[in-house]
């Protein structure tokens, strides 16, 4: 079976051989000639470079723009805004509100308009928001605008990751979805180095505060233009490949997915179907997938609210209490680049997901049973090099086990309830059961004890669901393969020939 991909800009027509469907389960894109494999680094290292990238700076962007509340909280804002010391806290749990909530239907939307204008649009919309923060001047205010930043901030992560779910083979995706996530640490050195240096500035006219949510809004006005110029809309029309590679680029994620697609690699059709939010909403085995990833990113969330109380335990304050606090996320964000390598490189999901938990699992029994402060600290990193991996390997596992991309971006978009970790968190980790805090760590260890058997469970079944359809198309033939390929009865992993990764 011979594609021919046509780039337009360069008026090249250029033909992939592509290996027709044989009788057998379909698998991922994997290179079989050294042109493929000298193809697939070219195209991926441009892809890093600019994709990921830019992407990167968005996160750390979005990430400062929603946590420099805490900073602000520190200054005189309280009282220059007329408020009350409450209303700070209520707003940040209010922001959860939308941020969680909105997520489907965000992504969705990013789907049906095109990823890059609608990233680039959400930060408009939110840097104009942080922007507006400079001129609160009561509760009311203060609340509106924290919910209106989740709402624009909700879609940003699983668009994010819709997007590279749609650029990259599902085996080379876990990597890259592991560095984006990664900014998660690096965005909150970055927030406090910017609020301590715009807290520096002296103004006439503006309160040091008013000058934080000015200029950090700003960078992300600023940040959206270059997005919307820079990322490509479509993998064919890539302003950075060439015609050879832009024909590699569609062909592998049409490979990808040969036969279980009923939308190739460009695009072609990009609304959200009902039959897609049915096919989402029945499908049970990734819904539950979802459930157990609250339970996986739980230790991420919970150290948020722990990490101050270990430092404070060492005895450190101030700039030395910040520092200190700096490497437990750097550990955690090596832990994380090394297992979602290896679970691309072994093209393996459950098994790297389960040992990054049980690793977390490891370093909160030390911390639980521990009274030292500085071996509880130590173990600390222990925890954090396995918490990160869980968040980006599920989305690539669920990435990958959902070729149709309406459905793919309604599951990715459910997915991003897993911040509902943050909710579960902030309940158990509350200032009476201080200062070992044995319950609430106890807890989470049994909440990630349970989700690391739930994906193994979720293994077994898939090994199951494999089994059974391999020992069903065995007898097929050549032309049953192609009707199978052509009927719209079943679609995407619903498909017989279609093998389900874990």
């Amino acid at each position: 079976m011979v594609s021919s991909i046509e780039e337009a800009k360069k008026g090249v027509t250029y033909n992939i051989e592509r290996a027709p469907l044989g009788l057998e389960q379909l698998t991922a894109y994997e290179a079989t000639t050294d042109e493929a494999t000298a193809l697939d680094k070219a195209v991926n290292l441009k892809l890093d470079c600019i994709v990921v990238l830019i992407l990167a700076i968005d996160f750390i962007l979005c990430g400062i723009d929603k946590t420099n509340i805490g900073y602000v909280a520190t200054t005189n804002m309280v009282k220059d805004a007329n408020l009350k010391p409450d209303d700070i806290p209520d707003s940040v749990s209010l922001f959860s509100v939308t941020f969680i909530t909105l997520q489907p239907v965000s992504t969705a939307i990013g789907r049906r308009v095109g990823p890059k204008y609608w990233i680039a649009f959400m930060m408009i919309c939110w840097g104009s928001v942080c922007m507006a923060h400079a001129g609160v001047q009561n509760r009311c205010t203060l609340i509106t605008l924290r919910l209106l930043l989740g709402a624009f901030e909700a879609g940003f992560v699983p668009t994010s990751f819709y997007y590279m779910s749609t650029i990259y083979p599902k085996y080379s995706l876990g990597f890259r979805l592991g560095l984006f996530a990664g900014m998660y640490s690096i965005a909150g050195a970055f927030a406090g180095l910017i609020a301590y240096g715009i807290f520096q500035i002296r103004s006439s006219t503006l309160q040091n505060w008013q000058l934080l949510f000015l200029i950090e809004g700003g960078l992300s006005l600023s940040m959206a233009v270059v997005t919307v110029l820079v990322l490509p809309a479509k993998l064919e029309s890539a302003w950075f490949f060439k015609p050879a590679e832009a024909a590699h680029a569609v062909a592998r994620m049409e490979l990808d997915v040969r036969g279980a697609s009923s939308e190739d690699a460009r695009g072609k059709t990009a609304q959200i179907t009902k039959r897609d939010i049915f096919d989402s909403i029945k499908d049970w085995k990734k819904l539950i997938t979802v459930v157990f990833n609250v339970l996986a990113t739980l230790p991420v969330s919970a150290f948020s609210y722990f990490m101050p109380l270990i430092v404070h335990g060492l005895g450190y304050h101030g700039i030395k209490a910040s520092l200190m606090s700096v490497s437990p996320f750097v550990v955690g964000a090596c832990g994380l680049f090394a297992f979602v390598w290896s679970s691309d490189h072994f093209k393996e999901r459950s098994i790297h997901t389960a040992s990054s938990m049980i690793l977390a699992i490891v370093g909160l029994i030390v911390v639980y049973v521990s009274e030292t402060p500085k071996i509880r600290y130590a173990f600390v990193h222990i925890c954090l090099a396995g918490a990160f991996t869980a968040g980006p390997l599920i989305v690539a596992w669920l990435a990958g086990n959902t070729p149709e991309k309406g459905m793919r971006a309604i599951i990715i978009g459910i997915n991003g309830w897993s911040n509902l970790a943050g909710v579960i968190a902030g309940q158990l980790f509350k200032p009476k059961h201080g200062p070992t805090y044995r319950y609430p760590l106890l807890v989470t260890m049994i909440l990630i004890a349970i989700g690391a058997c739930g994906f193994l469970s979720i293994r077994i079944l898939l090994m199951c669901i494999n089994r059974k359809r391999a020992q069903m198309i065995s007898t097929w033939t050549v032309q049953e393969f192609e009707e199978e390929s052509e009927s719209s009865v079943r679609r995407g992993d619903q498909k017989p020939t279609f093998k389900y990764g874990y």
